[in-house]
């Protein structure tokens, strides 16, 4: 379904095609991988991101994951169907991981094995969870690291009851209040790669199976893939973005 969709938003496949399979932990997973060469600058890359699985059915109940993370996975073909419409001037690769719930996998195999190199990637843009903003807070994870990116998103527009706010990337915190480690990010970043993360508070249908469709608010949620548009905008009109420079060493972590 996603490479479909990747393919109907006018994106093209790496050579060998749109899936790029990995095992890891005795799991076998595939990552999904389409791009939009850049105009200007084609070498260097934009990278977003957004996991496409969740729990297993367990006793019998499907854990949808509607907010965790089909919003991700459909934020991120939704950000492809509109550079369609607005060829960029970087390159940008989108890739939809697995394995994710499994610790990292998709992700952590993709910076193992990249295709292209990593000092070619200046930013990850990670969509984990962005359709649930309750408390009306998108969280903008990783400005303590790359302060670079405070103006970036600083500049850009104030969507309609979406509160940007930045935290959750204390490196003397640990733990659920960090979340730094705790998505696709880190695998990018334990490399070097720089990273945006967008995300939502916990809820009370993470990771449940109540976690569906019906109770995601559409024009929050319409709010948030903009700001992730605009952040992949704003970053694909500068002349030269670096963002390379994270004073801290990266600490492994999964998702409980």
């Amino acid at each position: 379904h996603v490479a479909a969709a990747f393919a109907q938003a006018g994106l093209e496949p790496l050579e060998g095609g749109w899936l790029r399979p990995f095992t890891a932990r005795g799991i076998a997973g595939e990552n999904v991988v389409g791009v939009v060469r850049g105009q200007t600058v084609p070498d260097q890359w934009i990278v977003v991101t957004a996991h496409y699985d969740h729990e297993p059915v367990e006793a019998g109940e499907i854990f949808n994951g509607a907010d965790d993370n089909a919003s991700g996975t459909a934020a991120l073909i939704e950000l492809a169907r509109l550079l369609r419409d607005h060829p960029p001037r970087h390159s940008v690769m989108f890739v939809a991981l697995d394995g994710e719930e499994a610790g990292l996998l998709g992700a952590r195999a993709f910076v193992a094995d990249p295709p292209v190199p990593l000092d070619a990637m200046v930013l990850n843009i990670n969509l984990d969870m962005v359709s649930r903003g309750d408390n009306g807070i998108l969280w903008v994870v990783g400005t303590r690291l790359y302060p670079d990116l405070i103006p970036v998103i600083d500049s850009l527009p104030q969507q309609p009851g979406v509160e940007r706010r930045f935290g959750y990337d204390d490196p003397a915190v640990r733990g659920r209040n960090n979340w730094v480690n705790l998505s696709d990010q880190a695998a990018f970043h334990a490399r070097g790669v720089p990273f945006i993360f967008f995300s939502v508070d916990d809820h009370a249908d993470y990771h449940r199976p109540t976690d569906d469709a019906d109770r995601i608010n559409i024009d929050w949620y319409r709010g948030a893939v903009q700001t992730a548009w605009e952040t992949l905008s704003a970053v694909d009109a500068m002349d030269n973005p670096q963002f390379r420079r994270s004073p801290v060493e990266p600490t492994p972590g999964t998702k409980p």
